[in-house]
């Protein structure tokens, strides 16, 4: 799963956490499925920080096999679209209620590879294509990575946003 993926499963994770609707942006008629307030999770911006794949960080030793590993991170900055939607019948109280859910879901349920810089939003209006309300934001924050590296020489392909839990 790419870097930018992670990243949107994570915050589409932290809203669900949260009690609010999301899902990554899809065309618009998707939103009409829901009966309530939903968040779409896109990307507006991004661009890699670091080395070209890369940042050597140092080692570590597997814990499980005692081999030596070559850890590396990568930074992306990223700012993502948070464009809530609600319909008719929910207005402004529902793209507000949204808005609420994801305030609290970039305060306190984002993994720790994951830092928000800015949260900002629009005012609201009226989405002709989806026939819902529509409050535009976006989400700049910081995401980091580490990816590790066996004595087998393997190139670095699984770079894993810091903070998640892998199976």
């Amino acid at each position: 799963m790419s870097g930018l993926e992670q990243v949107k499963r994570a915050i589409v994770e932290a809203l669900e956490a949260e009690g609010t609707a999301a899902l990554a942006a899809f065309p618009p008629e998707w939103a009409r499925r829901y009966s309530g307030p939903v968040i779409a999770v896109g990307l507006r911006t991004g661009e890699s920080r670091g080395g070209a794949v890369g940042s050597y960080l140092g080692e570590r030793v597997d814990p499980e096999t005692q081999a030596s590993q070559e850890v590396y991170g990568m930074r992306l900055e990223l700012t993502l679209s948070m464009d809530i939607y609600a319909p008719p019948g929910e207005g402004a109280a529902g793209c507000d209620s949204a808005l609420e859910g994801l305030h609290r879901a970039v305060l306190h349920g984002l993994p720790s590879g994951l830092r928000p810089v800015e949260l900002r939003w629009d005012e609201m209006g009226w989405d002709q294509e989806t026939e819902m309300f529509l409050r535009r934001g976006s989400l700049s924050c910081s995401a980091f990575f580490t990816a590790s590296r066996s004595d087998d020489g393997l190139p670095l392909t699984d770079f894993i946003l810091k903070g998640l839990v892998t199976k």
